[in-house]
């Protein structure tokens, strides 16, 4: 009987340890009816369907269904044609509760199609990417495009992740291979800090503050190992890594300069199995 019981406590503390490494919460993502600009405003709330659709798709994302956001902005008020103001657009995407909102339009020039979009962080109110796709050679090649519009957006965005062990320098993070990592790619790490409430208590979010940089030098399917690039406080196993995007407005992280190890640094890491 001891046996079965040891037998069963080890094979629930893999499982366990399994489910902890692997599983990830997808984003919470509204995509609002794109504005038509020289085409009609159904040909691009058909655009915008097709794209809700590929965003699901890349498993990266829970996108909220356009029957949802209808009865939000009927029951708001809201209008309803075409949304390019991300004011109104961070509204709406707090009281569906989403943490990102994308807004766009689709444009008619000559032979060529034009989508662009943009996806704003709720909590924030600021627009995280910009991304854009033409389209040459009519209607017909549209879901090809769209198709490709929304495995950029997914790359960029929704390829977010955990720290799951640091060992001295080198951080494992729970997304690989499988997920679009790519040798050399730059993560932010993020540490969510405390919760944010409107005035009558209702959550908003959670406030984040960057930590660090990594850089990853080892791929695996389901994981990948990344040395530390700069950090501002100690890294540690929970934080969230989001891909680094560059602007012109952010320093160039320097790398990190090897220091002697602290008392809490020296301690040993718990054992992690993959």
């Amino acid at each position: 009987m001891q046996k079965r019981n040891r037998f069963l406590y080890i094979l629930f503390y893999f499982l366990f340890i399994a489910a902890s490494l692997f599983s990830r919460d997808k984003i919470k993502l509204a995509v609002l009816d794109f504005e038509g600009k020289n085409i009609s405003q159904s040909s691009a709330e058909a655009v915008t369907d097709l794209l809700r659709t590929e965003l699901f798709n890349t498993g990266h994302f829970k996108v909220v269904e356009r029957q949802r956001i209808q009865k939000i902005i009927e029951e708001q008020k809201f209008q309803m044609m075409g949304f390019t103001d991300a004011s109104q657009a961070v509204e709406i995407g707090r009281i569906l509760n989403v943490q990102k909102i994308m807004i766009g339009t689709v444009t008619l020039l000559g032979n060529t199609h034009l989508i662009n979009t943009r996806m704003v962080d709720v909590q924030t109110g600021l627009v995280v990417l910009a991304e854009s796709v033409e389209c040459q050679g009519g209607e017909d090649q549209l879901p090809r495009a769209i198709t490709e519009l929304a495995i950029a957006v997914s790359y960029k965005v929704g390829l977010e992740g955990k720290v799951i062990r640091i060992d001295k320098n080198m951080v494992y993070i729970d997304v690989g291979e499988t997920d679009g990592v790519k040798m050399g790619q730059e993560f932010d790490v993020v540490r969510t800090g405390e919760v944010v409430t409107d005035l009558e208590g209702h959550v908003m979010g959670a406030s984040e503050d960057n930590v660090g940089t990594i850089c990853v030098t080892k791929v695996q399917d389901r994981f990948s190992v990344a040395e530390v690039v700069d950090r501002s406080v100690r890294l540690e196993t929970g934080d969230l890594v989001k891909p680094r995007v560059e602007t012109s407005d952010r320093p160039v992280k320097k790398k990190v300069e090897k220091k002697e190890k602290t008392e809490e640094e020296n301690e040993p890491d718990m054992p992690m199995i993959f």
